[in-house]
């Protein structure tokens, strides 16, 4: 009893665990499509679940489940005042979702989770129709019917603001009709209508304008053309009868030409047999004069060759010859011209260069002489006397080496007698006797040199008082 008991409570135990608790699994295994969102509270913070899935504790969290496709608004906005004071009704349609963002899906389930979606379009509508109002008052009735585009474009601006604060954005607007009760519109239409017929029927009268302008354009041309269509007629015509009279006048001619052509053609005949007698005469003339110029020019040719063309070689190298000699001539003195010049400034240099070494040799001796004189003039009479005395010997040796020159060209000397007599024959030969040197001191003496008082000083005189004193100035000797 017991071990079957147990075996129910296993089996039901088994059962439980392999069969129910699986379909509780899958029951509360929650999938959520990706334009839906699932919202699990129960358990701490809300879980918002989007385009996934989660598993809900059975009796601990519950599930709401809010869409997220677009809804649609419509909006139907009477007597709205435009800009310019006319009122107008304005009709718009559009869609609103929830934003895609996760605040603003937070912010959306927050607000309308278990709201009526009825309710939300109706505030939804109660927004958009007061920012349309609002921008419709901003803008003219012409503005308003002209840029639609421009009018939904600003409600969405504006009311974008208002709708993200709960979490809602206007996925598309448009502005499906404008009118008003008073017919401005119809007034603007049938004005323009006015227009349309004003600048039609102005666009007609111009067309008519031009028609005409381009047809009387055309007749004027036509009437032009056919002128001088006329004109070319006539000048054809003209030069048609001109030719005809040219054509006629040339057919009598030529027929008088043919009516004397028998007579002509005998006298050219007899004119052309006596030019041509004369023809021949005068070539037969033509060529006497011929040969005798040729033979002139034979005769003048061998002239040329034999006497003229020898006589001019002859001459031209007679010419060359002259020439060439007196080239040489010319070249010949230009050379000795040239050595003499050279030779001349060679020997005017060396001249001068001669003339400048004696005359410094001459400056340099004059200096000497005056240099020598100013000393002698500080020389006192004995040192005067022997500043001389070594040229006054000098003088006495070259006059006895004179007087002894005739004794250098004897080879051979023989002296007979005695010792006495044979130094008075050398003395004698030689010149050089005491009677010799005696006549040579004699003549020096008488010259103004006295040999024998310059070998033999006297004693100074006494110096003089002014000499003393400085007052006398030697006298140069």
């Amino acid at each position: 009893m017991s071990v079957l008991l147990i075996t129910v409570i296993a089996g039901i135990a088994a059962l439980l665990l392999f069969v129910a608790l699986p379909i509780v699994y899958v029951k509360n295994y929650i999938k959520v499509p990706p334009n839906e969102v699932a919202v699990f509270t129960g358990r701490g913070q809300p879980k918002v679940v989007r385009g996934g899935a989660r598993f809900r504790v059975p009796g601990i969290e519950r599930v709401d489940i809010m869409s997220l496709e677009p809804f649609n608004v419509s909006i139907n906005l009477q007597n709205a005042l435009s800009n310019n004071g006319v009122p107008v009704n304005v009709e718009a349609v559009g869609l609103v979702r929830i934003g895609s963002a996760d605040e603003a899906v937070q912010t959306a389930v927050q607000r309308f989770l278990t709201s009526d979606l009825n309710e939300l379009q109706r505030q939804i509508n109660e927004i958009l129709a007061g920012s349309l109002r609002g921008i419709t008052a901003t803008m003219t009735v012409e503005d308003l019917n002209s840029n639609r585009d421009t009018l939904a474009r600003s409600v969405v601006d504006e009311a974008g603001g208002d709708l993200a604060r709960i979490g809602m954005e206007v996925d598309v607007l448009k502005i499906a009709g404008i009118s008003d009760r008073n017919g401005y519109l119809e007034s603007l239409g049938q004005r323009r209508i006015a227009e349309v017929k004003r600048d039609a029927a102005v666009g007609t009268a111009e067309a008519e304008r031009d028609a005409q302008i381009q047809s009387a354009k055309a007749r004027q041309a036509g009437a032009v053309a056919q002128a001088e269509a006329d004109t070319a007629i006539a000048t054809a015509n003209q030069k048609r009868d001109v030719e005809l009279a040219r054509l006629r006048a040339q057919t009598e001619a030529e027929n008088a030409q043919a009516d004397q052509a028998g007579p002509l053609a005998n006298a050219r005949a007899q004119k052309d047999v006596g030019i041509a007698i004369e023809q021949a005469e005068a070539a037969r003339v033509q060529a006497r004069i011929e040969v005798e110029q040729r033979r002139a020019e034979q005769s003048q040719a061998a002239l040329q060759a034999d006497v003229i063309a020898p006589a001019e070689a002859q001459r031209a190298a007679d010419i060359a010859r002259a020439e060439g000699q007196r080239q040489a001539t010319i070249l010949a003195g230009q050379a000795e011209a040239d050595a003499r010049k050279a030779a001349a400034d060679a020997l005017r240099v060396e001249r001068q260069a001669e003339a400048d070494g004696i005359k410094a040799r001459l400056v340099a001796e004059a200096a000497g002489k005056k240099e020598i004189a100013a000393a002698l003039n500080t020389y006192s009479p004995e040192a005067a006397r022997l500043q001389t005395l070594p040229d006054v010997l000098q003088s006495v040796v070259k006059a006895t080496e004179a007087a002894a020159m005739p004794l250098s060209e004897i080879e051979r000397l023989s002296i007979i007698g005695g010792a006495s007599d044979a130094q008075d024959a050398v003395g004698g030969l030689l010149g050089v006797s005491p009677l010799a040197v005696a006549k040579i001191v004699e003549t020096l003496k008488s010259s103004g040199i006295d040999v024998a008082a310059m070998l033999n000083p006297s004693p100074e005189p006494p110096i003089a008082p002014a000499e003393a004193n400085g007052e006398g100035a030697a006298q140069p000797l």
